[in-house]
């Protein structure tokens, strides 16, 4: 088996989680809106998880609602906000979002609402300036380059993609000063399928689907129990292990970086040492050479890495990200991440450093 290092874009699946996932879909339960009994257990099953991830965020259980993802969790937040006015509202949102963040708060400018994309300083950090939006949407910490943003803000509400800061910060809802956070199972180490929206009490939304009263009416739909439950198996376990697993991880991406500037001394940090970032992420710009080309040499060694967001992955643009902090194309272009997670080990890190000393060489030539 390979070395495993793109966490960000999905954690493999912890066994805890896979045998809270299989143990919960062997159990023949039935439609958790159904009123038999196979239905009522598949709905205390889910109820459970409810409450389990709520403690996860200091919440009320009714102010999670489950979703099929950290996509459908960002888009309902988005679009749901602006839907459920009559008039346009004023949506301010980090140029440096992630693309489900981005593209429905585009979509939603074509429809007239007023949307702002704020710009950042060299290092990712927004400037907020003084609008105060009805919504601002900020993730906590970026999927491409790690850095961890402060996210309470002048919105009248305030959004955030949490799906990249379960396993690594705490996420008190409160203590945030968040009204609506997105979290993902795949990030953490559970199942696909699965994801979660906190809505706090009293705000508003217009749901994306519609056909049932699933979800107390904002996401129409039978839960996927199994996935849902291995997702919240998973949370728990991220929560538990946080402070440990931090800390063992950002000691194998300083590893990491300490051996990147030997193997390969042109590879240039894309945030600076003193800049805050959760501890799983290592972003890197290779002058002179295209990201996707070593992740594909990389590939061939055995080693799983990326150069960004995989829903941006084999995309002809260069990172959106890189370029709104400053960063002209090529250098963009020029972008590679690691990221590690709950299995990570120093092997791993060691495997990945011995690795790139053959793909360096193999650019040298081509170069």
């Amino acid at each position: 088996m390979g070395i495993y290092a793109d966490y960000a874009a999905a954690a493999p699946l912890r066994p805890e989680a896979r045998a809270a996932f299989l143990e919960a879909l062997d159990a023949g339960l039935g439609n958790a809106s159904s009123a038999h009994d196979a239905g009522a257990r598949a709905r205390a099953r889910l109820e459970a998880a409810r409450e389990e991830i709520a403690a996860a965020l200091g919440a009320h259980p009714l102010e999670i609602v489950f979703t099929s993802g950290a996509t459908e969790s960002n888009n309902l937040a988005i679009t749901g906000v602006a839907r459920v006015h009559a008039a346009p509202v004023r949506i301010a949102v980090a140029a440096t979002e992630h693309a489900s963040v981005l593209a429905p708060a585009r979509a939603l400018a074509a429809d007239g609402h007023v949307i702002t994309e704020l710009a950042t300083d060299g290092q990712g950090i927004v400037d907020l300036g003084a609008a105060t939006p009805d919504l601002l949407s900020v993730a906590l910490v970026n999927a491409e380059t790690g850095l961890v943003q402060n996210v309470g803000g002048r919105g009248k509400l305030v959004h955030t993609d949490a799906a990249q800061a379960g396993s690594w910060i705490a996420l008190d809802v409160d203590a945030l000063g968040v009204d609506l956070m997105t979290l993902g199972s795949t990030k953490l180490g559970g199942p696909a399928g699965a994801g979660a929206l906190y809505v706090r009490r009293g705000v508003r939304l217009a749901p994306l689907h519609h056909g049932g009263p699933h979800e107390q009416g904002l996401r129409a739909g039978s839960e996927n129990v199994p996935a849902i439950v291995g997702f919240a198996t998973a949370l728990t376990l991220a929560v538990t292990e946080r402070a440990s697993t931090a800390a063992r991880v950002g000691a194998l991406r300083d590893r990491l970086r300490a051996g990147l500037a030997t193997v390969w001394p042109d590879a240039r940090p894309t945030l600076a040492h003193a800049t805050a970032t959760a501890p799983h992420v290592l972003n890197v710009t290779l002058p002179g050479v295209v990201g996707e080309d070593v992740v594909a040499a990389l590939d061939l060694e055995g080693v799983a890495a990326s150069t960004g967001s995989a829903c941006a992955a084999g995309a002809a643009e260069p990172s959106h990200v890189l370029r709104a902090m400053g960063h002209d194309d090529a250098a963009a272009r020029s972008s590679l991440r690691f990221s590690f997670g709950w299995a990570t080990t120093e092997a791993d890190v060691d495997g990945i450093l011995h690795a790139l000393t053959r793909v360096v060489r193999r650019v040298e030539v081509a170069a």
